[in-house]
Protein backbone atom coordinates (compact mmCIF):
# COMPACT_ATOMS: atom_id res chain seq x y z
CA UNK A 1 0.00 0.00 0.00
CA UNK A 2 2.91 2.74 0.85
CA UNK A 3 4.19 2.18 -2.80
CA UNK A 4 1.24 2.58 -4.11
CA UNK A 5 1.09 6.09 -2.68
CA UNK A 6 4.03 7.23 -3.07
CA UNK A 7 3.05 6.36 -7.24
CA UNK A 8 -0.06 8.58 -6.67
CA UNK A 9 1.54 11.68 -5.19
CA UNK A 10 4.42 11.26 -7.60
CA UNK A 11 1.43 11.28 -10.43
CA UNK A 12 -0.39 14.28 -9.01
CA UNK A 13 3.00 16.48 -8.81
CA UNK A 14 3.60 15.78 -12.48
CA UNK A 15 -0.39 16.49 -13.28
CA UNK A 16 -0.05 19.65 -11.28
CA UNK A 17 3.21 20.48 -12.81
CA UNK A 18 1.87 19.83 -16.71
CA UNK A 19 -1.03 21.62 -15.90
CA UNK A 20 0.70 24.86 -14.79
CA UNK A 21 3.06 24.57 -18.12
CA UNK A 22 -0.22 24.50 -20.06
CA UNK A 23 -2.38 26.74 -18.40
CA UNK A 24 0.26 29.53 -18.89
CA UNK A 25 -0.35 32.26 -21.67
CA UNK A 26 2.36 31.97 -24.47
CA UNK A 27 4.64 34.71 -23.84
CA UNK A 28 5.79 37.04 -26.60
CA UNK A 29 8.90 37.11 -29.00
CA UNK A 30 11.92 37.97 -26.71
CA UNK A 31 13.49 40.50 -28.74
CA UNK A 32 12.26 43.57 -31.07
CA UNK A 33 14.18 46.19 -33.14
CA UNK A 34 13.29 49.69 -33.23
CA UNK A 35 11.26 51.11 -36.40
CA UNK A 36 10.18 54.54 -37.82
CA UNK A 37 9.11 56.90 -35.33
CA UNK A 38 6.45 59.62 -37.05
CA UNK A 39 5.73 62.57 -35.52
CA UNK A 40 4.03 64.69 -37.76
CA UNK A 41 4.25 68.23 -34.37
CA UNK A 42 6.63 71.37 -34.04
CA UNK A 43 7.92 69.77 -30.61
CA UNK A 44 11.57 69.93 -31.66
CA UNK A 45 13.41 66.60 -30.29
CA UNK A 46 10.70 64.24 -30.03
CA UNK A 47 11.10 61.73 -32.67
CA UNK A 48 14.56 61.63 -31.01
CA UNK A 49 13.42 61.47 -27.60
CA UNK A 50 11.22 58.69 -28.58
CA UNK A 51 13.70 56.99 -30.50
CA UNK A 52 15.98 57.11 -27.83
CA UNK A 53 13.32 55.94 -25.39
CA UNK A 54 12.14 53.14 -27.32
CA UNK A 55 15.73 51.71 -28.06
CA UNK A 56 16.67 52.43 -23.99
CA UNK A 57 13.46 50.40 -22.84
CA UNK A 58 14.08 47.74 -24.83
CA UNK A 59 17.73 47.29 -23.76
CA UNK A 60 16.66 48.15 -20.25
CA UNK A 61 14.68 44.74 -20.56
CA UNK A 62 17.25 42.38 -23.03
CA UNK A 63 15.04 43.26 -25.43
CA UNK A 64 16.51 44.84 -27.91
CA UNK A 65 17.25 42.75 -31.13
CA UNK A 66 18.74 42.90 -34.30
CA UNK A 67 17.65 42.78 -38.17
CA UNK A 68 15.48 40.07 -37.67
CA UNK A 69 13.49 40.87 -34.67
CA UNK A 70 9.66 42.43 -34.60
CA UNK A 71 9.82 45.88 -35.31
CA UNK A 72 8.36 48.41 -33.36
CA UNK A 73 6.55 51.49 -34.79
CA UNK A 74 5.88 54.72 -32.89
CA UNK A 75 3.61 57.22 -34.21
CA UNK A 76 2.98 60.87 -32.36
CA UNK A 77 -1.10 60.91 -31.88
CA UNK A 78 -0.80 64.07 -30.04
CA UNK A 79 1.81 66.45 -28.57
CA UNK A 80 0.00 69.42 -27.20
CA UNK A 81 0.86 72.09 -24.63
CA UNK A 82 -2.02 74.62 -22.83
CA UNK A 83 -1.32 76.65 -19.94
CA UNK A 84 -3.13 75.73 -16.96
CA UNK A 85 -2.39 78.97 -14.33
CA UNK A 86 -0.43 82.26 -13.78
CA UNK A 87 1.28 83.34 -11.12
CA UNK A 88 3.68 85.46 -9.12
CA UNK A 89 5.94 82.65 -9.63
CA UNK A 90 5.65 82.02 -13.38
CA UNK A 91 2.91 80.33 -15.69
CA UNK A 92 2.28 76.71 -15.68
CA UNK A 93 1.26 74.56 -18.26
CA UNK A 94 0.58 71.18 -18.86
CA UNK A 95 1.94 69.49 -21.76
CA UNK A 96 0.43 66.24 -22.97
CA UNK A 97 1.65 62.95 -24.94
CA UNK A 98 0.04 60.59 -27.14
CA UNK A 99 1.30 57.96 -28.94
CA UNK A 100 0.40 55.11 -30.90
CA UNK A 101 2.74 51.55 -30.97
CA UNK A 102 2.60 49.20 -33.51
CA UNK A 103 4.61 45.66 -33.81
CA UNK A 104 3.87 42.43 -34.74
CA UNK A 105 0.05 43.24 -35.76
CA UNK A 106 -0.46 44.21 -32.34
CA UNK A 107 -1.14 48.04 -32.07
CA UNK A 108 -1.46 49.85 -28.56
CA UNK A 109 -2.30 53.52 -27.48
CA UNK A 110 -0.39 55.28 -24.83
CA UNK A 111 -0.63 58.82 -23.11
CA UNK A 112 0.51 61.11 -20.07
CA UNK A 113 0.59 64.41 -19.16
CA UNK A 114 3.21 66.72 -17.54
CA UNK A 115 3.28 70.11 -15.70
CA UNK A 116 5.70 73.01 -15.83
CA UNK A 117 6.40 76.13 -15.05
CA UNK A 118 8.05 78.96 -17.00
CA UNK A 119 9.32 82.15 -15.98
CA UNK A 120 10.42 82.96 -19.23
CA UNK A 121 10.43 82.83 -23.17
CA UNK A 122 14.21 80.96 -22.98
CA UNK A 123 13.55 78.99 -20.02
CA UNK A 124 10.16 77.50 -21.52
CA UNK A 125 11.67 76.44 -23.91
CA UNK A 126 13.91 74.35 -21.99
CA UNK A 127 11.07 73.45 -19.52
CA UNK A 128 8.98 72.50 -22.52
CA UNK A 129 11.40 70.06 -24.18
CA UNK A 130 12.25 68.42 -20.80
CA UNK A 131 8.60 68.19 -20.19
CA UNK A 132 8.30 66.04 -23.63
CA UNK A 133 11.52 64.45 -23.41
CA UNK A 134 10.23 63.16 -19.79
CA UNK A 135 6.59 62.10 -21.27
CA UNK A 136 8.64 60.03 -23.87
CA UNK A 137 10.81 58.16 -21.73
CA UNK A 138 7.51 57.19 -19.66
CA UNK A 139 5.85 56.32 -22.51
CA UNK A 140 8.04 54.26 -24.39
CA UNK A 141 8.55 52.13 -21.22
CA UNK A 142 4.86 51.21 -20.53
CA UNK A 143 5.43 50.32 -24.57
CA UNK A 144 7.76 47.96 -23.69
CA UNK A 145 6.20 46.95 -20.70
CA UNK A 146 2.86 45.90 -22.92
CA UNK A 147 5.25 44.31 -25.85
CA UNK A 148 6.70 42.20 -23.20
CA UNK A 149 3.68 41.06 -21.08
CA UNK A 150 2.21 37.91 -22.61
CA UNK A 151 -0.52 37.63 -24.66
CA UNK A 152 -3.98 36.80 -23.46
CA UNK A 153 -5.21 33.84 -24.97
CA UNK A 154 -8.03 34.32 -27.28
CA UNK A 155 -11.78 33.12 -26.95
CA UNK A 156 -12.60 31.41 -29.95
Amino acid sequence: MGRRSAVNRWLFVCLVLVGCQTARAPATSGTFAVGQVVASTSESGLEDALRTGIASALTNRSALGDAGAASVDIAVLAAVTQATNTSEAGQSFAARLQISVRSGGRTGQFSSERNYTVIDAVQGEVARKAAFDALAQTLTRDAVDWLLAPKKPSNG
